[in-house]
């Protein structure tokens, strides 16, 4: 099976997804939380892309909207993306792993409810993106 670029962001979106709605993501917040991604994952040189919003970006995004529309559960869209980086591990540089943690850990302090202390999906990626690297 051949890998499109649009598969990997489109797990990663499953990932942001699940974390929001871990965290109470209210729909006025959508637009912060929106933008808050699409700020991480800007095109790296935007002088020669001319775009404003990177292709991963959008990919991210939509399957976020995607998720929201059909109300699927966080568990359930952060396992797909748990079985996709199991089975694809190698194409996740060093630097992609990173980026995607400092976002998922970013949504999570960001949205934080004041009390509350569920960030057991922040804690599921990590051990995740930790036991993978060291088999």
């Amino acid at each position: 099976m051949k890998l499109d670029i649009r598969d990997i962001f489109e797990q990663i979106g499953n990932l942001f997804y699940a974390i929001a709605i871990e965290q109470q993501v209210k729909p006025i917040e959508l637009g912060e939380l929106k933008l808050l991604i699409t700020r991480n994952w800007l095109p790296r040189n935007i002088e020669t892309n001319g775009s404003i919003i990177s292709d991963e970006a959008h990919f991210i995004l939509t399957t976020m909207d995607a998720l929201a529309a059909s109300k699927s559960p966080a568990q359930l869209a952060f396992g797909e993306f748990a079985r996709f980086y199991k089975l694809h591990q190698n194409i996740f540089s060093n630097e992609l792993k990173q980026r995607i943690l400092d976002t998922a850990t970013e949504i999570t302090n960001v949205f934080s409810r004041s009390g509350s202390s569920d960030h057991s999906i922040l804690k599921a990626l990590k051990d995740l993106l930790e036991s993978v690297t060291k088999l």
